[in-house]
C-alpha cells in the first residue's frame, strides 16, 4: 500500500522512522514498515519502490557506492518501471567509460542495460549501490616518469670565447691556439671555430665550421645557415655541407622519449600503492584508487627485460604482476616523425683549407616515421650534378625477441649501382647479439664518393656478448670489410672483462686477421680507482711483433678546483718513455704543464684552457664552458659560494660573478648560493634558482644580494620606563608597521636618514624622532634608549 503526500507530511513520517521517496511532482511517496527494507537489485528493482503509476518517472536523488566503495556522490537518477536510468555525465562522474555501452547521442541510460553492471537500491537509506566490471570503467592513467616538461628556455644576450692555448718546448717551439666564438641572443647563436697555428715552420689559421643556428623548442625544429653536417641513417653516410639544414631537433625537448616504451595494465580492488620495478631495481611507485589502471612511458632498459608491478592495500596484502618488456631506442614512436634537409654546396678538404665549396648545388633528405610501435620506416636520398641516390629501409622489433632491420637504396647518374642492408639486434640481461651485413655493387656511389671517399663493398659485423656471474663478461666479435683500393681485412676478437674487488676491474683481449695470419696481437689490463679521485692502471699489449707496457697513476682536481697531477712509465716498440704532468683547475680555466723523456729527447710543453665571457655589461674570465651554461650575480658581492645541483663550483669573485659551465641544454639546472657567510644585514630575496640555457647559449642567474636598512630602537615612556609589550608602531617614512617588543625593543626596517615612529593608538599616541646612518662593518645597530613623546590629541 502507498500513498502520496505533501514533503511536509512526508517530513513528519520520517520522524517515525517510515520511508519516504520523493517525486518530481512536488509530492513525496511513502512504503508500508517492512517493505521499506527490500533492495532492489539487477533488472527488477522490486514492486516496494515503484510508484503507484509506473508509467510516471519517479526522480530520486541517491547516495552512490561503487564497488563497495563510498563515493561521496549524490547524484541524480530516475525510475521508470521496473529499472533506474541515469545521465551520461553521471557515469561518467562515477569514473565509467560511456564510450564503452552508450550509443552515440544518447543522454539517458538503462542501468539494467548495461552488460557487466548490476546495482542494489536502497530506498530506506536512499543509496545505490554499484557493483562493476573493470571493462566499464575508464583505467586510472599514471606515468612511471617522474620528468615533467621544463620551463621554456632561457637566453641573455651575450658572447663567449672558449679558448686552448698549447706550446709545445723543446728542440722544435710550436704553439696552438684552439678558438669556439659564440655570440648568442633570443634569435639564435652564432658559432665559429678554429685554430692558429704558430711555428714549426708555419703560421696559419684554419677554420673549422661557421654557422648560424636558431632552434624553436614549440615546434622542436632547427635551422642552421652556414657549415652543417647532413642528415643519415644506419647505412647512408653524412657529408658537410655549406648551405642551410633544416631538421627536427628531439634534443629540444629532453623530457620527451622518441622511443616506444611500455604501459602496463592492472586492476586494485581497493585503494592501493603501486611499486614499479625494472629488472628487480624500484623505478617508481605511486597511489591509484580502486578499479583499472594503466601505468605508461614505462623505460629505464635498453634492450629485453621484466617489469613487475606490486600493488599493496592498506592491510598490506599485495599482488604481483611480471610483463617481459623490449625497449629499442632506435626505434620511433608510433606516430613521430624525424626529418632532416639540406641543400647547399658540398665543402671539400675539410681541416686543410679554409674555404673550400663546390661551385654546383647538391641537396640531401633524410626521413623517419613511426608507424607502430613496433615498425619504424626510413628514407634517404641525395641530389647532384652526375649524381642521384635514393633508398628506404626498415626497422621491425619481433616482439621480445629483438629487431631486424633492413634497407635498398640505389644511384644513377655517374654513379650506377645498388646497395642492400641487413641485420639484427637483440639486447638481454644475459646475452646480447649484434648481425649487421652491408653489400654494394661495384658502381654504387653516393655525394661521399664524389669527395673521394669510396663507398664498402662489403661490411660485416658479428658480436655476441654473454654476462657471466659475479660481474663478468665475454665477448665474441667479427669484423669483415672490404673497399676499393684497400685491403680486405677479417679481424675477429675475443675479450674477457671482470670487476674483482671494489674498484678494480680487469679487462683483456685478443685479435686475428683471419687473412693475414701474422697479424695478431693481445691486450691485459688492469684500474683502480679510490675514493679520493687517486686512480691507478697498468696494462701490457702486443701487436705485430711489438710489444709495449705501461704504468699509470693519477689523481684529478676536484669539480670546486685544485690541483691534479698524473704520472705514466712504460716502454713503446722497446723505446721507453715517461712523462709526468700538474694542472690546475680553478674558476678562471685550467692551466697544465707537463714533462716528457724518451732514449731521443727531453720535451716540455705549456696550456691552458678557459672561456671568457661577456654577458650583463661585464666581461668574465671563466672554465672552458660546454653547450650551456649562467653567469651567476650576487649584486657585487664577492665569495659568495655558488652551488651547481647542490654541489659548490666555486665562489663569485670580486665583482660578485661567477659562471658555472657545461649545464643541460633545455633542461632542468639547479643554480644556488650559499648564504652563511653573508654579512648579518644581508637580505637575499632568492637563493636557488632553475635555470633553462638554450643550446651553445647561457642564461643570467641574478641573486640580488642586498642590505638591510635596519635597526633595533629602545622606546622608553616619559617616565623613564620601556614601554608595554604589543603596542602598534608605525615607521612614518616607509609606511610598515611593528609593535614593541619586551624591554621596549622595536625592530624597524627601510629606515631613511630621518625617521619617525608613531607609537600606540589614538588615545595614547606618541612619536620618536631619530637620525640614522648605515654602518660600514654590515651589523645591524641598537638605537637607544629614546623617548616617546605624547602627540596632541588630533596631531599628525
Amino acid at each position: 500500500m502507498k500513498w502520496s503526500l505533501t514533503w511536509q507530511a512526508c517530513s513528519m513520517l520520517l520522524l517515525a522512522s517510515m520511508p519516504c521517496v520523493g517525486r518530481a511532482d512536488g509530492t513525496a511517496e511513502v512504503t508500508m514498515a517492512g517493505a521499506a527494507t527490500g533492495a532492489v537489485s539487477g533488472a527488477d528493482p522490486g514492486p516496494a519502490s515503484l510508484p503507484r503509476d509506473q508509467a510516471v518517472p519517479n526522480e530520486l536523488y541517491l547516495e552512490v557506492i561503487l564497488n563497495a566503495e563510498a563515493t561521496g556522490l549524490i547524484l541524480r537518477f530516475t525510475q521508470q518501471g521496473k529499472g533506474l536510468f541515469s545521465s551520461v555525465e553521471n557515469l561518467q562522474q562515477l569514473g565509467l567509460d560511456p564510450a564503452r555501452f552508450v550509443a552515440p547521442g544518447q543522454t539517458e541510460v538503462a542501468l539494467d542495460a548495461i552488460p557487466g553492471l548490476s546495482y542494489d537500491y536502497d530506498a530506506a537509506r536512499q543509496s545505490l549501490s554499484l557493483r562493476v566490471a573493470d571493462t566499464l570503467r575508464a583505467p586510472f592513467m599514471v606515468s612511471a616518469r617522474s620528468v615533467g616538461r621544463t620551463p621554456p628556455a632561457q637566453v641573455t644576450p651575450g658572447a663567449v670565447l672558449n679558448y686552448e692555448a698549447y706550446a709545445e718546448l723543446g728542440q722544435t717551439h710550436r704553439t696552438a691556439l684552439f678558438n669556439d666564438f659564440r655570440y648568442f641572443n633570443h634569435s639564435g647563436v652564432f658559432s665559429n671555430t678554429g685554430t692558429l697555428n704558430l711555428g714549426a715552420g708555419q703560421r696559419r689559421y684554419m677554420r673549422f665550421d661557421t654557422f648560424w643556428n636558431h632552434s624553436d623548442p614549440d615546434t622542436l625544429e632547427s635551422w642552421q645557415l652556414g657549415d652543417v653536417i647532413s642528415g643519415s641513417l644506419a647505412w647512408s653516410r653524412a657529408v658537410r655541407i655549406g648551405g642551410v639544414q633544416w631538421r627536427k631537433n628531439f634534443q629540444l625537448r629532453p623530457d620527451l622519449l622518441t622511443f616506444p616504451v611500455a604501459s602496463v595494465d592492472g586492476s586494485a580492488v581497493v585503494p592501493s600503492s603501486l611499486s614499479l620495478y625494472i629488472n628487480g631495481v624500484q623505478q617508481y611507485s605511486a597511489s591509484v584508487p580502486s578499479g583499472p589502471f594503466v601505468l605508461n612511458q614505462v623505460a629505464g632498459i635498453n634492450g629485453a627485460g621484466q617489469a613487475t608491478v606490486i600493488t599493496r592495500d592498506a592491510l598490506g596484502r599485495s599482488v604481483a604482476m611480471t610483463l617481459p618488456l623490449y625497449v629499442d631506442t632506435r626505434l620511433l614512436a608510433m606516430g613521430l616523425t624525424d626529418y632532416s634537409i639540406e641543400v647547399g654546396a658540398m665543402r671539400r678538404d675539410y681541416g686543410q683549407r679554409v674555404f673550400s665549396y663546390e661551385k654546383k648545388p647538391v641537396a640531401s633528405a633524410t626521413g623517419r616515421y613511426g608507424v607502430s610501435d613496433s615498425f619504424t620506416v626510413e628514407g634517404h636520398g641525395e641530389l647532384a650534378s652526375g649524381v642521384l641516390n635514393g633508398g628506404a629501409g626498415a626497422l621491425l622489433r619481433l616482439g621480445q625477441a629483438g629487431v631486424i632491420n633492413g634497407a635498398l637504396s640505389a644511384s644513377a647518374g655517374r654513379y650506377r649501382g645498388v646497395q642492400a642492408s641487413a641485420g639484427y639486434q637483440y639486447l638481454g640481461p644475459r646475452y646480447s647479439i649484434d648481425l649487421q651485413s652491408v653489400r654494394a655493387s661495384a658502381r654504387y656511389g653516393d655525394l661521399a664518393s664524389r669527395d673521394g671517399s669510396p663507398v664498402a663493398r662489403a661490411a660485416d659485423r658479428v658480436s655476441l656478448n654473454l654476462a657471466l656471474p659475479a660481474g663478468q663478461s665475454v665477448n665474441f666479435s667479427y669484423i669483415g670489410y672490404r673497399a676499393p683500393g684497400l685491403p680486405a681485412s677479417k679481424i675477429a676478437t675475443v675479450g674477457y672483462s671482470a670487476t674483482v674487488f671494489k674498484g678494480v676491474f680487469i679487462n683483456t683481449s685478443a685479435f686475428q686477421d683471419l687473412r693475414q695470419r701474422e697479424k695478431r696481437g693481445f691486450y691485459v689490463g688492469l684500474s683502480m680507482a679510490f675514493d679520493n679521485n687517486v686512480a691507478l692502471s697498468a696494462n701490457t699489449s702486443r701487436q705485430n711483433d711489438l710489444n709495449s707496457r705501461s704504468f699509470s697513476a693519477q689523481q684529478s682536481a676536484d669539480f670546486g678546483g685544485g690541483f691534479g697531477w698524473a704520472v705514466q712509465s712504460g716502454t713503446s716498440g722497446g723505446s721507453a718513455y715517461r712523462q709526468g704532468q700538474v694542472d690546475y683547475l680553478g674558476n678562471v680555466g685550467r692551466v697544465t704543464a707537463r714533462m716528457q723523456t724518451n732514449a731521443m729527447s727531453n720535451a716540455g710543453s705549456l696550456g691552458a684552457a678557459g672561456a671568457l665571457v661577456l654577458m650583463d655589461g661585464h666581461v668574465a674570465a671563466a672554465r672552458q664552458v660546454g653547450n650551456g651554461f649562467a653567469l651567476v650575480s650576487t649584486g657585487g658581492v664577492a665569495d659568495v659560494p655558488v652551488l651547481h645541483e647542490n654541489r659548490q663550483i666555486g665562489v663569485t669573485g670580486r665583482s660578485g660573478y661567477l659562471l658555472v659551465p657545461n649545464l643541460n641544454p633545455y633542461g632542468n639546472n639547479q643554480i644556488s648560493i650559499g648564504t652563511d657567510g653573508l654579512d648579518v644585514d644581508a637580505r637575499v630575496p632568492v637563493t636557488n634558482i632553475n635555470v633553462v640555457p638554450s643550446n651553445l647559449s647561457g642564461v643570467l642567474a641574478a641573486f640580488p644580494v642586498e642590505r638591510y636598512s635596519a635597526a633595533t630602537i629602545v622606546v622608553h615612556g616619559a617616565d623613564g620606563k620601556p614601554l608595554a609589550t604589543g603596542l602598534p608602531v608605525l615607521h612614518v617614512q616607509s609606511g610598515k608597521h611593528t609593535v614593541v617588543g619586551f624591554d621596549g625593543l622595536t625592530f624597524v626596517d627601510d629606515l631613511s636618514g630621518e625617521n619617525e615612529l608613531r607609537i600606540g593608538d589614538s588615545d595614547s599616541l606618541c612619536s620618536v624622532h631619530f637620525a640614522y646612518v648605515r654602518p660600514a662593518t654590515g651589523s645591524l645597530p641598537m638605537l637607544g634608549p629614546l623617548t616617546c613623546v605624547a602627540v596632541a590629541a588630533g596631531g599628525r
